[in-house]
């Protein structure tokens, strides 16, 4: 932490996702600029047949701050047409997929092209975190394909992905309790997130150009020490955090 406050304190700027991490910056004596990681362009693919009648895809790393164990936990307590299908290298962890519950498939590490067709096939995802201040890319992938989504209930992700997506807390019943919500009320999620899809895009090119216009006045000397800021949803080192990748988990 120190070796990244000195960093910051000595770049000409810093780059970060949220409203946390510009006030830590400011805290190191940085120069912040809020930009959020664009949302990808995922193509659209012809649906996999899946093995539930809900099919829900956790993205999951298997990382310290992911409760991974509690979503297996939740299947248990789901209806069996309620499918889990969980993506990432479960073997770094010695999980047993005998262990789990029918209705919960381990994918291991998959392809870039079999993880595009999965996030087109499910009904929804879930992208889980312990860790505040963190915008999981999972969650800018299902928003990129239009899917509702299951999120840990953080500041950071409110406030971000604050249409078509259910908050959980990290209990399993919370878990389960909110898979339920956010099938009886699918319709209106998915609503939601392609309200917030054209939203974020369109914030984001405002801010592509401020930082670009910025960047400039820099170059030529004429932005000096004033404070940029267009806010956390309007508009050098680069802060972020570990959760990276199309598909999560080989790491």
């Amino acid at each position: 932490m120190r070796l990244s406050a000195y960093i910051q304190e000595r770049s000409d700027l810093t780059l970060v996702t949220n409203r946390d991490m510009h006030e830590q910056v400011k805290k190191n004596r940085g120069r912040p600029f809020i930009i959020q990681d664009r949302i990808p362009d995922i193509p659209r693919t012809p649906p996999a047949a899946l093995k539930g009648r809900n099919n829900i895809l956790f993205i999951c790393s298997y990382a310290e701050d992911e409760p991974y164990h509690l979503v297996f936990e939740a299947a248990r307590r789901l209806d069996p047409d309620v499918h889990i299908y969980v993506t990432g290298n479960y073997r770094k962890k010695n999980i047993d997929p005998g262990l789990l519950p029918a209705n919960v498939s381990l994918t291991g590490y998959i392809p870039e092209e079999r993880y595009v067709e999965m996030l087109n096939s499910v009904d929804a995802t879930i992208d889980l975190t312990e860790r505040e201040g963190c915008l999981v890319c999972g969650a800018y992938e299902s928003v990129a394909v239009e899917k509702p989504q299951i999120l840990s209930d953080t500041q950071a992700l409110r406030r971000y992905f604050h249409k078509g997506a259910v908050y959980t807390p990290h209990t399993a019943q919370g878990i389960r309790d909110s898979i339920h919500a956010l099938l009886r009320d699918r319709k209106r999620l998915e609503q939601e997130v392609r309200e917030l899809k054209e939203q974020r895009s369109r914030e984001w090119e405002i801010k592509r150009s401020a930082l670009a216009l910025l960047l400039e006045d820099m170059a030529r000397g004429r932005a000096g020490h004033r404070e940029v800021h267009l806010g956390e949803h309007g508009p050098a080192s680069y802060a972020s955090c570990s959760d990276a990748g199309w598909n999560k988990g080989e790491m």
